[in-house]
Parts: C-alpha cells; structure tokens; sequence
C-alpha cells in the first residue's frame, strides 16, 4: 500500500525525466524529405544551394530530367562532377532549343563536354524539374534550374530519401530516357558523346542523320520527317557535324 509521502517522490521524478526528454536531441529520420522554399524561408534552406550540394556530394551517378536549364552555377557544378568521374546524363525538354526565350548554351556546353544529352519525345511538354544523385537522393518540386527560379519567382524543391520512392523515380527516368532521342541538332547543333562510366552500358538510341538533297536540310531520329525523305533525295551523314560541313541545315521540326 501507497503511503501518502512516496507521491512527491514520484511527481518529482516524472518531472525531471520529461525534464531529460525535452532536452534530448531530436534526430530525423533517414527517410525524412527536405523542403525548400524560395524566397528562403527564415532558418530554411535554398533551393540552389541544396541542388548544388547534391551535385557535390555525388560519387557515382547524376541522372537529370529538367524543363528549362540556363543556370551558370549548376552548369559549372555538373561539368565539375563530369570531370571527377561522376556520370552525368540529362534529359530536356525540346523546348529548350525551339522557344526564343530559352537560353541554349547550358545544354550545349553540355554535350560539348561529353555529357550525353538527351532531347524526350513526349508529344507534349517534358515538364520534370528532377535531379537523381547516387540512385540514393531525389530533388524534384517546381524548381527550374534558371535565375529566375533562385531569384524572381515562388518555387519549392524536395529532397526525397525513401528507398521506394528514389526506385520509382529512376524506373520513370529509364523509361522517359529509353524514349528520348540523341542531341544532334536543335538551334546551334552539338554531337553528344556518351561518356565512359557508370552508366555506360545503358547507351541511348542512336541513328543516322539523313539530309535531302533538294531543301539540304538535315533530320536526325525523332524527326517529323526523317522517314519521309525518299531514297532519290535523301543522304547520309554518319553525324550532324558532317551534314552541316556539306552545307545541310537541320530540320526546326524536330522533338
């Protein structure tokens, strides 16, 4: 039986382990996703910055899905990655080469540097704004990765960890990548050169660069018309770079 005196004993106790409790330090877990805001919310994070970081820590792989692409910074992060042996491969939008408004040369630094780039064939937009790091970590939210985005604009980017869902995403990479056509020509033409590393052995589609000898236009895979040129007009370059030193022009109606 309880005696009156042991209760302030017991009260006290209580007290000073919800007291331990409190003070303890709260970690997340592994799985917990990270949000970022921009503007920057107080005591938040920002949004390039944690896009740059990711592409920092990346050791093996970093698989790209973005809309629109003109941002200085994240370019010279993933040409730096390229060049410590991390395999880079990116998927656009074509969008990126056809509206007036883009800026192209991030894209074609791209590929200049050996860096497959790849140009999705959905019928309408490739509207993905996802950066896969390591198969481990997925950014994605509404975050393009242009000023705008960082400086102007209302935007938020996730940062996903869940086992299950970085397997989804990489399953919708391979499939929107298996779909996509090779960066031949759009506006300032530049060959992609598939890199040799991790992900070599998934090697995109390729073809030949057909050109017709009457209009001496040039049209590659994923060309609207790149079936259609009858064999009496039509050539063969074994790349763009070759049509256009026979003096062919590509094609604008490309995807």
């Amino acid at each position: 039986m309880r005696t009156r005196s042991s209760r302030p004993w017991a009260t006290v106790l209580g007290v000073l382990l919800a007291l331990l409790f409190l003070a303890a330090p709260v970690h997340a877990a592994a799985g917990t996703p990270t949000v970022c805001f921009a503007p920057p919310l107080p005591g938040g994070c920002d949004p390039e910055a944690t896009v740059l970081d990711a592409i920092a820590a990346a050791r093996r792989t970093l698989r790209v899905q973005i809309y629109t692409f003109t941002s200085r910074p994240v370019l010279a992060a993933l040409l730096a990655a390229e060049r410590r042996g991390v395999a880079v491969r990116v998927i656009v939008d074509a969008g990126q080469f056809h509206d007036d408004r883009n800026d192209t040369r991030a894209v074609q630094r791209l590929a200049a540097a050996g860096i497959e780039v790849l140009v999705d064939t959905v019928p309408g937009l490739m509207h993905d704004k996802i950066m896969i790091v390591d198969d481990t970590t997925v950014l994605t939210g509404s975050f393009n990765y242009t000023w705008s985005a960082e400086h102007r604009n209302a935007e938020n980017l996730v940062a996903l960890r869940d086992p299950a869902l970085v397997a989804a995403y990489v399953q919708n990479w391979r499939a929107r990548r298996a779909a996509a056509r090779p960066l031949l020509a759009a506006a300032d033409p530049v060959p992609a050169r598939a890199p040799a590393t991790a992900m070599a052995a998934a090697d995109g589609p390729g073809g030949e660069v057909r050109g017709n000898r009457n209009t001496h236009i040039y049209q590659w895979p994923g060309c609207r018309y790149y079936d259609r040129i009858g064999m009496a007009n039509r050539v063969s370059f074994p790349s763009a770079e070759a049509a256009r030193a026979a003096g062919y022009r590509p094609a604008r109606n490309c995807r």
